[in-house]
């Protein structure tokens, strides 16, 4: 058995904001396609406003939900990764079976 005592904050939080990255990426592709098909079928009033306000929460949700979606990932795997470091110099770290 080999035990992980350490894990460098910074690494985990490039890893960490990669993978959250790609979720947001994809979970902005379906919010951006459900918005979408939702504003083809509700009924528009006569406003202008109404008619830029789909499209306006679909580009956002394209651009901004892997930009949240990665600093929020970098942020919790960098904090995570802290306090395991923490914890591991009280407990002992996590045991891991490697071949």
């Amino acid at each position: 058995m080999r035990k992980i005592k350490k894990f460098e904050p910074l690494s985990v939080m490039r890893v960490a904001a990669v993978c959250y990255g790609t979720l947001g990426i994809l979970e902005g592709v379906i919010f951006a396609l459900v918005l979408a098909f939702s504003s083809l079928s509700t009924v528009r009033d006569s406003g202008n406003a109404s008619r830029f306000v789909g499209p306006l929460f679909g580009v956002f949700a394209l651009i901004g939900f892997p930009l949240v979606f990665a600093l929020v990932g970098a942020i919790g795997g960098g904090l995570s990764a802290v306090i395991y470091n923490l914890t591991a110099r009280w407990v002992g770290g996590i045991q891991v079976e490697v071949e």
